[in-house]
C-alpha cells in the first residue's frame, strides 16, 4: 500500500485554476514509474476542485473530505486506465462523483446544510465580497433547481469543465447536458422550485 503525504487542507492556498498548466502526462507517466511525489503534485494540483465539487454535491465537510481522500486512492490505483489524450480533472470528477454517488446509495437525497466554500485565493475583502456572491448564487441555484441540474451546472460553471466533459462525468449524452443546461437556466430566470 503506498503511502502519500496528508493531502492539503480544503481551506489551505492551492493553485488557482488558471495556473499555468503543467505537465500533467508527464506526471502521470512518473507516478506509474513508481515516483510518488509526481502522483502528490497530481493531488496538489486537483485537491481543491475535486475536494469543492464534493461539497456541493454531499454539503458536509467531512463527507466531501473523506471522498476526496478516496478519490484520489482510487485514482493512484487506476491510474494506469488514465487516457492522457482526455483531460484529468474530468476523469477525477467522474471517479469523484461515482464515489458519492456509492457512498450515498441508501441515502434518498442529500441533506441541504449551509457550508461556507472554500476561498478563491484573492485579497481578503475582494474574497469575501466575491464568495457572498457566489455562495449566494449557488445558495439559490441549489433551492430552485432539482439535483441533476444543479449538478450539471456547477460542473460546467464552477468547475468550468465542457459539454463533452460535464457528459462524461455524469454518464450522459452531450445533447442531454445542453437539454439540462437550458431547462437550469430557464428555472433560473423564472425563480420556479424543481423537484
Amino acid at each position: 500500500m503506498m503511502t502519500l503525504s496528508p493531502a492539503p487542507r480544503a481551506d489551505e492556498s492551492l493553485p488557482d485554476s488558471n495556473e499555468p498548466a503543467c505537465d500533467e502526462a508527464g506526471l502521470v507517466r512518473d507516478t506509474l514509474g513508481g515516483n510518488t511525489r509526481a502522483f502528490e503534485e497530481l493531488v496538489r494540483l486537483h485537491h481543491r476542485r475535486v475536494f469543492n465539487f464534493l461539497l456541493q454535491m454531499t454539503r458536509q465537510r467531512q463527507d466531501a473530505e473523506d471522498i476526496t481522500q478516496q478519490t484520489f486512492i482510487k485514482a493512484f490505483n487506476h491510474l494506469a486506465r488514465f487516457d492522457p489524450s482526455r483531460s484529468l480533472i474530468g476523469w477525477l470528477l467522474t471517479i469523484a462523483r461515482r464515489t458519492a454517488l456509492n457512498h450515498f446509495r441508501d441515502t434518498k437525497k442529500w441533506e441541504t446544510i449551509p457550508e461556507a466554500t472554500a476561498s478563491a485565493g484573492l485579497s481578503p475583502a475582494h474574497s469575501a465580497e466575491e464568495r457572498d456572491l457566489a455562495e449566494n448564487m449557488w445558495a439559490t441555484a441549489r433551492a430552485t433547481l432539482s439535483e441533476r441540474e444543479f449538478e450539471i451546472m456547477w460542473l460546467r460553471f464552477a468547475e468550468e469543465l465542457t459539454t463533452e466533459e460535464t457528459a462524461r462525468v455524469v454518464g450522459l449524452a452531450q445533447i442531454h447536458v445542453k437539454v439540462l443546461v437550458h431547462r437550469a437556466r430557464q428555472t433560473r430566470l423564472k425563480g420556479e422550485k424543481r423537484p
